[in-house]
């Protein structure tokens, strides 16, 4: 993981877009780890954790509106990378069915939750499943064992990210899993702003960008 542009792309992603403060991140991991129980987190619900913090509540509501995605009674059903919806990565942890925004979200949730994930992805272009294996410390299986991650070179400085749906369309939708390099070549032919990641490399770096975010969890 030499590439310049992705370690600048890390240090702008923690300094723009991932500058929480330590109330919100700890209202965060609490939100990501209810919902990872397998069912929608109500208002009230949302109100009680904020109380519970002892943190200021328009704020509080005001940045999860930014991270969070909603069903269309307003619950809660997903958070900056673990969803209840039916995003095409899925993830099954402690037995709960669960889904990702983006494929290298798989990688770095595990950590999050202090649980094994075991993870299926298509591939854009063939459609076959990436299966995959991680705990909170390593990756420990990939099949097949060639698979890489792409990721979408971003300036989290001058997008506007400030909201799930510019998450999505800005980097979500250009990060999957390909069961070989040659495979996320033939997808990204003729783009620039995409780079290639072994599984480890990825993990490797969501676990360094969320670092500064928790520290306790994951270390740089």
């Amino acid at each position: 993981m030499n590439d310049a542009r992705i370690l600048e792309m890390m240090k702008k992603t923690q300094e723009y877009l991932l500058d929480f403060g330590p109330d919100h991140a700890r209202l965060l991991l609490q939100v990501i780890r209810q919902l990872a129980q397998g069912r929608p987190i109500t208002a009230e619900q949302v109100d009680q954790r904020i109380a519970d913090l002892g943190i200021a509540e328009e704020p509080a509501h005001q940045f999860l509106r930014e991270v969070t995605e909603r069903d269309a009674t307003d619950q809660l059903v997903g958070a900056m990378g673990l969803s209840l919806s039916d995003h095409p990565h899925r993830l099954s942890v402690a037995g709960v069915s669960l889904s990702a925004w983006c494929a290298i979200d798989t990688l770095f949730l595990p950590a999050m939750l202090q649980q094994t994930a075991t993870i299926e992805s298509p591939s854009p272009v063939t459609h076959h499943p990436i299966r995959l294996r991680v705990s909170p410390e390593r990756v420990e299986e990939v099949n097949p064992a060639s698979a890489v991650v792409s990721l979408v070179i971003v300036d989290p400085s001058r997008e506007n990210m400030a909201s799930v749906q510019a998450i999505w369309s800005t980097f979500c939708e250009h990060v999957h899993f390909f069961a070989t390099r040659e495979e996320a070549e033939q997808w990204a032919n003729g783009r620039d702003d995409i780079a290639f990641l072994t599984v480890e490399e990825g993990f490797a770096w969501g676990r360094q960008v969320w670092s500064r975010v928790f520290p306790g969890l994951y270390t740089a």
